[in-house]
């Protein structure tokens, strides 16, 4: 008998010492887990970018705290994906939860594509039956998004327990076709960008997006403005819009011929910058129809801080910032 409870014990101390080290290996590298999870673990911030997947791999906040902010307004990049992302009462929660409410000085960029301002053609436009709330997506649903490490992401919204073996591995074999998130927020996305094989994914992304059957949602543009109203109390607020593949840029000019116009209204009515660079689509490097590869990500950023500077310098009572800027 006491041959086996000895086993048993044995058993339970090594299965204690391989969770242990599995935490610990969680809590110093939150960029083992997955696409998402770093953010929810890092402090909050006095500045945010705000926006889909395309400001997530495409805004590096390095470069604007190198350029525009100072140690006191730090900007982290907290844009998800299409889903997680979209403009409503789940991400406007996660912006109130993420940021500091000791900021004074924010720098708020809402980087806006006309995806996440729509539901699908055949859904009602009710908040309560958007799909980010209807499936009690992560984002807006955790209780901290500054906890390291944060157990409810890990339990409730973790699917692939395994993905930190997976990414030892890939690290192990110098595999090129992995995603890094950093703790800034940055998306850094490595892949084949072989010629061929790169149009076959530009191709394949295209006409995925053909095939959306999307329309706009009042409820969302209205969510938006709540999102607005609530940063700029905060700091200072702009709106950008990124470039894309020229078949992209096809694709929403054909289904959302407005968007444009609507959200320089909308920018025009709260009396913010809308920064459009929608008209240089087809000049950056992407990784599909409308993801900047890596690089051109630092390029678009510093484009983007152009810009920010030179609203800053003309406008220099509205912004906050302007004394910040290097």
């Amino acid at each position: 008998m006491k041959p086996f409870l000895f086993r048993i014990l044995l058993y339970l101390i090594l299965f204690g010492v391989l969770v242990s080290l599995y935490v610990l290996l969680i809590y110093f590298r939150p960029d083992m887990v997955d696409a998402f999870y770093y953010r929810f673990t890092t402090p909050k911030s006095h500045s945010l970018i705000i926006g889909g997947s395309r400001a997530a791999q495409g805004i590096k906040p390095e470069v604007i705290n190198e350029l525009i902010c100072s140690e006191e307004n730090k900007i982290i990049n907290h844009a998800f994906a299409l889903g997680p992302s979209s403009i409503g009462p789940n991400y406007l929660k996660e912006i109130t939860q993420k940021l500091d409410k000791s900021s004074d000085n924010g720098l708020f960029i809402i980087s806006l594509v006309p995806w996440l301002l729509t539901i699908d053609s055949s859904e009602v436009d009710d908040s309560t039956r958007f799909y980010e709330v209807e499936k009690k997506l992560f984002v807006g649903n955790l209780k901290s998004s500054s906890t390291n490490p944060n157990f409810e992401y890990l339990t409730d919204h973790w699917v692939n327990k395994f993905e930190p073996f997976v990414r030892m591995f890939k690290y192990a074999v110098s595999y090129e076709g992995i995603s890094v998130l950093h703790a800034d927020g940055w998306l850094e996305v490595t892949t084949d960008m072989d010629s061929l094989e790169n149009q076959k994914r530009i191709k394949r992304s295209t006409e995925e997006y053909w095939t959306k059957k999307q329309r706009f949602s009042q409820i969302r543009f209205e969510y938006l403005e709540k999102i607005i109203r609530y940063c700029d109390k905060y700091g200072d607020v702009v709106i950008i819009r990124m470039p894309v593949t020229k078949g992209m840029a096809e694709i929403e000019n054909t289904k959302f011929p407005e968007f444009d116009q609507m959200i320089q209204e909308i920018a025009n009515k709260h009396e913010i910058p809308y920064f459009n660079y929608f008209g240089l689509s087809g000049q950056f490097l992407t990784v599909d129809t409308h993801h900047l590869y890596k690089q051109e990500s630092e390029r678009f950023t510093y484009l983007l801080c152009d810009s920010l500077q030179s609203s800053f310098s003309s406008h220099s009572t509205a912004f906050k910032l302007a004394k910040y800027s290097k």
